[in-house]
């Protein structure tokens, strides 16, 4: 069984809910977006890499890991890269502004580098996986995927049969693209961490008297997770740090 996560942004006590539910999953993938908006970015990134899980990068790890670096002469910062920080931190509301700023400030050295150097785009097991929309750097960053937008055409600019993608937090299933749901932030309503499970579909039938034959299929089957969690702790958490709105502590009680 495979397990895909999102969206965890920096929300340690439903990230550590969906773990526990995952139990032992054959791999765990995320769709970017480990911190923003949370209060706790560092145990996050820090869960992420205990547990080995292949992650892409996010538009908020992308400005949260990087947004010191746009005054200064880095010259590991590309001025393209540079350039991208800048339009998606410029392009955030008020809130998330305040929150990547404050995330920033207190994500420890070892985890803003481990947060640049994510990939951008995750082919395996026959899907494609980027955080926003195929495409480039940009789009995959910080284009959102609606529901309404997943057709069949989106997969000519990918490799396999599925696309994944995460950024909307509003979970996905079809035979041609799946968005998991956000861990840390659902916004479809349902308070509840979202992840999605992949599971591989067989079919057994007897074709002699004494013989059997199995036959594995191209698609696999798709469940969305719902898991509830201490979210009053989190909320508590956001409204003691004066640097994280209070807004987006009131936002994980409706789903919103």
């Amino acid at each position: 069984m495979l397990a895909v996560i999102s969206d965890i942004h920096g929300n340690l006590e439903a990230f550590q809910a969906v773990l526990a539910h995952i139990g032992d999953a054959d791999e765990i993938y995320c769709v970017g977006d480990l911190v923003g908006y949370g209060p706790n970015p560092n145990e996050c990134c820090e869960l992420v890499r205990k547990h080995g899980i292949k992650t892409v990068q996010g538009n908020h790890d992308f400005v949260c890991a990087n947004l010191d670096r746009l005054d200064t002469a880095d010259e590991s910062f590309s001025s393209e890269d540079r350039a991208l920080c800048k339009s998606i931190f410029e392009d955030k509301n008020t809130a998330a502004k305040a929150a990547s700023q404050w995330t920033n400030s207190v994500l420890t050295e070892e985890n803003k580098q481990f947060l640049r150097e994510v990939p951008v785009e995750i082919n395996a097991h026959g899907f494609t996986m980027v955080h926003g929309m195929p495409g480039p750097k940009a789009h995959m960053l910080n284009e959102y995927l609606f529901p309404g937008q997943a057709r069949k055409e989106l997969l000519e600019a990918v490799e396999g049969h599925l696309l994944i993608v995460g950024h909307s937090h509003v979970p996905i299933r079809t035979q041609w693209v799946v968005n998991p749901g956000s861990v840390g932030q659902p916004r479809d309503r349902n308070w509840r961490a979202c992840f999605a499970t992949f599971q591989d579909a067989w079919f057994k039938f007897t074709y002699l008297r004494n013989g059997d034959m199995s036959f594995r299929l191209v698609s696999q089957l798709v469940n969305i997770h719902r898991v509830p969690y201490d979210v009053g702790t989190t909320v508590k958490k956001i409204k003691e740090e004066s640097g994280i709105p209070d807004s987006l502590g009131d936002r994980l009680v409706v789903g919103l």
